[in-house]
């Protein structure tokens, strides 16, 4: 009885941490670049062990569902027109580089909804700053530019930037950080775009997250299901350990 009562325990904690990641998704749906992310189950083996004449003997193994990661799919996300010069939006596996404002740190990010700061860098809100081909920060002083497919900016001065785009795989594993920055596991050099990868930078666009909102209802509802469930043995469990703890001490 106990083994149920530490499987059906099991059970609660990972189907909430599934609801959690689902949770996040589903509050992210209409951030801009954001990329939902899938609770992974693994298993890991607990030996069986009984104490028999004083020695250990091995009667089999019980497998354990746990949570021990998120992945992100960073699958591209639909596009909106805004028309706005100071939207952009990346078509194929490219990311902006953006420097942290607090840290410094160069991450990735899929949202193009940039601003002018009070300075005239380019940023991304009060995330940080945008980055161009060189790692450096691009200060327009003006919100009247263009941008080529190839992401070159042109100032209405006449003064040219490029950019910084970093290619990253689909299948590459990343790390979030907040909702709209991503740091890779592998190190992306600025500029490290294939020569046969096919990108484009759109501007006036910008892409929203990659959230499908019906699927993840759907997968609220069974991990709901399965928490109310695992709640519910864990209920009897201990209700019947109760009743063995009274008929023991009536004997």
């Amino acid at each position: 009885m106990l083994r149920g009562y530490y499987t059906a325990a099991n059970g609660i904690i990972n189907e909430q941490r599934i609801l959690n990641v689902i949770t996040n998704n589903l509050a992210n749906a209409k951030t801009a670049g954001y990329k939902s992310d899938e609770a992974i189950p693994t298993t890991f083996e607990e030996k069986l062990l009984l104490l028999r004449h004083g020695r250990r003997s091995q009667t089999g193994n019980i497998s354990y569902r746990t949570i021990d990661y998120t992945d992100t799919n960073l699958e591209q996300g639909t596009m909106e027109n805004t028309q706005s010069r100071l939207d952009m939006a990346l078509v194929g596996n490219v990311y902006f580089n953006i420097e942290e404002r607090r840290t410094g740190e160069r991450l990735l990010s899929r949202n193009g909804q940039f601003t002018i700061d009070g300075e005239g860098y380019l940023t991304l809100g009060t995330t940080g700053y945008v980055l161009d081909e060189n790692g450096e920060r691009i200060q327009l002083n003006t919100a009247d530019f263009e941008v080529d497919r190839f992401g070159e900016i042109a100032a209405n001065d006449g003064r040219v930037f490029n950019l910084g785009l970093s290619f990253l795989d689909p299948e590459s594993d990343v790390e979030k950080v907040g909702d709209n920055l991503m740091r890779p596991y592998e190190e992306t050099p600025i500029g490290n775009i294939p020569a046969d990868a096919i990108y484009q930078v759109k501007q006036g666009w910008y892409e929203r997250s990659n959230v499908n909102v019906a699927e993840e209802t759907i997968r609220a509802m069974d991990a709901q299901q399965v928490f109310t469930a695992c709640s519910t043995g864990l209920k009897i469990a201990d209700s019947i350990n109760q009743m063995a703890v009274n008929i023991c001490q009536i004997n």
